[in-house]
């Protein structure tokens, strides 16, 4: 831990507890006995552990004021988003690692709401937030948006470019020769995605556009089997829409991947579940780098997340 201030998941990992309970212990908050705080507290005086004021004072709900939380803003007009698609679910596993009282709220359609200075969160991260809106909220409290959104505001995102990259490259260096794509809908973190996947360009790519919905990328899948029967890859840009495309070559009757390879974007617990190759990005760091920011403005702005294709059995 040298040259750097030891942090509360150093101060967990050499107590032997989670970091929600070394936080709690910490805190003096219920739900630790008098023997785990003080030996935590301990651990944490051992290691020099200092903890940052604004989060002391969120997680104890001693801030001074009402507005002592995250507002964590989600703008998807799928009115089922938080229970179908896990990247939401991600987002708040590495929001919660704070130990912070959190707050989510879900928006069919990107709108600025002022509730003044006394019902505003003490801060925000923006998920789907346009740059005019996501601009706006920034002029209220502190915010940091999940994916690029307006000059100005601080962001946390994934090297999407590279992860579609890698997609197309791995599609083509096994041999595909007719490929397809559903894209996502027109937000940067999609456009980054395709771009990267078209980036490659060593063969023609049959497209589609889609909306990280399951039925969406289904009609869109059994359009592309229309105008390309001979299609033998598509890729999918979020593991939701794989979803889709999964079930539409079942129904076709095209067998996976021997006759159609498919790679998903995301690497959610459904791409390991239904076996399918897909470009992992590393939300829960994401969001809890989203959280240190706006705990810490000074903090240097964070660099791109490293993404990865990992390989199973559907490509």
């Amino acid at each position: 831990m040298e040259n750097r201030r030891p942090t509360l998941a150093d101060v967990a990992r050499v107590a032997g507890v989670s970091r929600a309970t070394a936080s709690r212990a910490i805190n003096g908050v219920y739900g630790t006995s008098e023997t785990m705080r003080d030996h935590v507290r301990a651990v944490a005086a051992r290691l020099g552990f200092e903890p940052h004021p604004v989060a002391r004072a969120l997680a104890t709900g001693r801030s001074g004021s009402g507005n002592d939380r995250i507002e964590i803003l989600i703008a998807d007009p799928d009115p089922d988003a938080l229970s179908t698609k896990p990247f939401y679910s991600r987002v708040l596993a590495g929001a919660a690692r704070s130990g912070l009282p959190l707050q989510v709220r879900h928006i069919a359609e990107p709108a600025v709401v002022d509730a003044g200075d006394d019902g505003r969160p003490f801060g925000r991260l923006l998920i789907n937030i346009p740059g005019a809106v996501a601009a706006a909220y920034a002029r209220q409290t502190r915010t940091v948006s999940l994916g690029r959104s307006a000059p100005g505001v601080v962001f946390v995102a994934p090297d999407n470019d590279s992860g579609g990259y890698q997609a197309a490259a791995h599609l083509v260096l096994t041999g595909r020769e007719r490929i397809g794509a559903v894209f996502g809908p027109p937000t940067p973190c999609a456009d980054e995605r395709k771009a990267g996947f078209l980036r490659v360009g060593a063969r023609p790519v049959i497209a589609a556009d889609g909306d990280f919905t399951r039925a969406t990328a289904y009609a869109a899948t059994q359009r592309l089997l229309i105008r390309e029967p001979r299609i033998d890859a598509i890729f999918a840009a979020c593991d939701v829409t794989a979803m889709g495309v999964l079930q539409a070559l079942r129904e076709a009757g095209r067998r996976v991947p021997d006759d159609v390879a498919v790679v998903g974007f995301d690497g959610s617990v459904l791409a390991e579940a239904a076996d399918l190759s897909s470009v992992y990005m590393p939300v829960e760091e994401e969001a809890a780098s989203a959280v240190r920011h706006l705990l810490d403005p000074s903090l240097p702005r964070p660099d791109r997340l490293p993404t990865r294709l990992v390989v199973r059995g559907s490509a």
